[in-house]
């Protein structure tokens, strides 16, 4: 079964403006062999292997986004694609040297790269219209955490249904449990999972078991056909029809939560406060404190209103920007992603310093002293210096 972005729609539920929206977000890049982008550089980059023209890739972006947005099918989909690929030189196999060379399909040792075929603008189609209304499902679905903290992996059981997937089908854990990060859908090329949110009251009336992935999740390294490994999550769990369950080389991360971001400003400080506290427990955030050149800023927390006049800052939203992270990295004592992860518990506990400047904030723990130093700006604050002094014992 075909499942077109009109059916999605239905039997997920979901209005497709968020879905466009993280589809149309991302960038197209120009990329080899699919290998080349794993996990969480899907999740803010478009792109098809060996497809080496950037107004091709372009083309093919564009076009799923109008495809999301008309509710448009495969077939449709195809049939407005497929004369603009013929007229770029980059359908099927035929054409001349020279027509290929034009087209940007023969590189400098002159190895021509494959067009692109039914099979291929299917595949094409179904992972990237599942991942964005997934995406646009997981902004929903985090927006309705405290309401509904409990998700339940559902799979279609039908022949075409992996094995693994199938085994999947019915497991729910919380909103927060880290196993989502990894396994929230799609979990492969044409996956065709979702995600469907309990309140308390839902669990208990229909005596629902929730599990937990606690301990059971290790990174292990699949070969890839090309050559080479990838490195994957597997959630290991005896409960499970062959104990395990692991995504796909590809796909061994939440790309919803590596690019949704809400607007923070325009929600209220608990819905801001719960978004923030999860994303920084994410992938995302990891990837931008890790970054050999991080780009940009990120949302560490979120100040409470009287916290807000405590500090004399005009909103609630707390940035962590680029270039304090690079700045602490060739610091002596550079701070790790744990560190970084306290930054909400400062805001939140820490006590104001009366002997520093007046947006100093001190959190004394048994092990550390963490310092927060915020500089005030439209909207909230920036994060101007944060740092860490252990105690000795």
């Amino acid at each position: 079964m075909t499942i077109s972005a009109a059916d999605a729609s239905f039997a997920i539920g979901l209005p497709p403006e968020k879905a466009i929206a993280h589809l149309q977000a991302k960038q197209a890049q120009v990329t080899g062999p699919w290998t080349e982008w794993l996990d969480g550089q899907h999740a803010r980059g478009f792109t098809a292997a060996n497809v080496a023209k950037l107004d091709v890739l372009q083309d093919m972006q564009d076009s799923l986004a109008k495809a999301l947005k008309n509710g448009q099918t495969l077939q449709q989909w195809k049939d407005g694609l497929v004369p603009e690929l013929q007229r770029k030189g980059w359908w099927g196999r035929s054409g001349t040297t020279a027509e290929l060379q034009a087209a940007g399909r023969v590189d400098a040792e002159g190895v021509i790269a494959k067009g692109l075929t039914p099979t291929r603008l299917k595949t094409i189609f179904q992972t990237n219209m599942q991942s964005a209304y997934m995406a646009g499902r997981y902004a929903d679905m985090i927006e309705e955490a405290e309401e509904r903290p409990y998700w339940q992996y559902v799979a279609i059981l039908d022949a075409k249904t992996r094995p693994a997937h199938r085994a999947m089908n019915g497991k729910i854990f919380r909103y927060d449990d880290p196993g989502w990060k990894t396994f929230y859908p799609p979990c492969g090329f044409n996956c065709r999972c979702r995600v469907r949110n309990f309140s308390k009251t839902d669990i208990t009336r229909r005596k629902l078991q929730v599990d937990s992935t606690e301990g059971k999740l290790q990174e292990v390294q699949v070969p890839l056909r090309s050559g080479g490994s990838a490195s994957v999550t597997r959630y290991s769990d005896k409960a499970l029809p062959g104990g395990k369950f692991q995504p796909d080389a590809g796909f061994n991360n939440n790309p919803a939560a590596a690019t949704w971001q809400p607007s923070l400003a325009a929600n209220d400080v608990q819905l801001s406060k719960r978004y923030v506290e999860t994303a920084v427990q994410g992938p995302a955030f990891e990837r931008f404190v890790q970054a050999k050149a991080p780009e940009g800023s990120f949302p560490v927390g979120i100040a409470a209103p009287a916290r807000q006049a405590e500090l004399d800052l005009d909103g609630a939203v707390v940035t962590l920007g680029a270039e304090l992270v690079k700045r602490q990295q060739l610091a002596r004592t550079r701070l790790g992603l744990d560190d970084y992860r306290r930054i909400p518990d400062v805001l939140e506990r820490g006590v104001l310093a009366t002997d520093l400047d007046d947006r100093w904030l001190v959190l004394d723990e048994p092990d550390a002293i963490y310092t927060l130093d915020l500089q005030a700006q439209p909207g909230g604050a920036r994060v101007q210096n944060f740092e860490r002094k252990a105690k000795t014992r």
